[in-house]
């Protein structure tokens, strides 16, 4: 039989820090509190309250979701170095991506979350062509797009917007959506795409 330990000390840590490192621990992995649950038998509405800082678990309650996650006790109360979880691009590390490396018009990509990125955020520079909505996108999430230089349109079917410099848009990235420069100013943009994560 298990010992009953007492929660720790919410003032020496905050319930909220260590619930939102649980969540982006668990994101990372790719896992659902339905699955977290199952693997370490703690009930999911516990597990959802714990992520959301409304709970505070015991260290062994702790040790469980620390161990089914594969991550170091310290990590989740936030003892582990923060220098392994800061990523920086510098500008001259981006990658420069065209859609066609021949077509006058097209846009042209710079990725500024590089590499293996498990937080579900992709997030680009875009050079808008003034042909781009020959090219229609979807995908799971949400997208904004914020225009950082000249004039942008975006085209959802029929509908379309017209975006100003500083001016943005959010929408869901189900929606059929495209984007071209508007005017013969060049046009940048900044996009960032949350993914769907549970």
């Amino acid at each position: 039989m298990r010992s009953k330990q007492p929660p720790l000390a919410p003032q020496t840590l905050d319930a909220q820090q260590v619930g939102l490192r649980i969540r982006a621990t668990r994101r990372k992995h790719k896992l659902t509190l339905t699955a977290l649950s199952a693997q370490t038998g703690l009930d999911k509405g516990f597990l959802s309250r714990l992520e959301r800082g409304e709970k505070f678990g015991s260290v062994g309650t702790l040790h469980t979701v620390a161990a089914a996650l594969g991550t170091p006790l310290s990590a989740l109360l936030g003892e582990a170095d923060p220098k392994d979880e800061i990523h920086i691009v510098r500008a001259g590390e981006r990658h420069r991506l065209s859609s066609s490396d021949n077509e006058p018009g097209e846009h042209a990509y710079e990725a500024i979350t590089t590499g293996a990125n498990n937080s579900g955020l992709s997030v680009m520079v875009v050079e808008v062509g003034t042909h781009g909505e020959r090219t229609v996108a979807h995908h799971g999430g949400d997208e904004l797009i914020f225009v950082l230089e000249g004039r942008v349109r975006v085209h959802f079917g029929e509908h379309t917007v017209l975006l100003e410099r500083d001016d943005s848009v959010r929408f869901p990235g189900y929606l059929p959506h495209s984007l071209c420069a508007e005017g013969r100013k060049k046009a940048r943009a900044l996009i960032i795409i949350a993914s769907d994560q549970a």
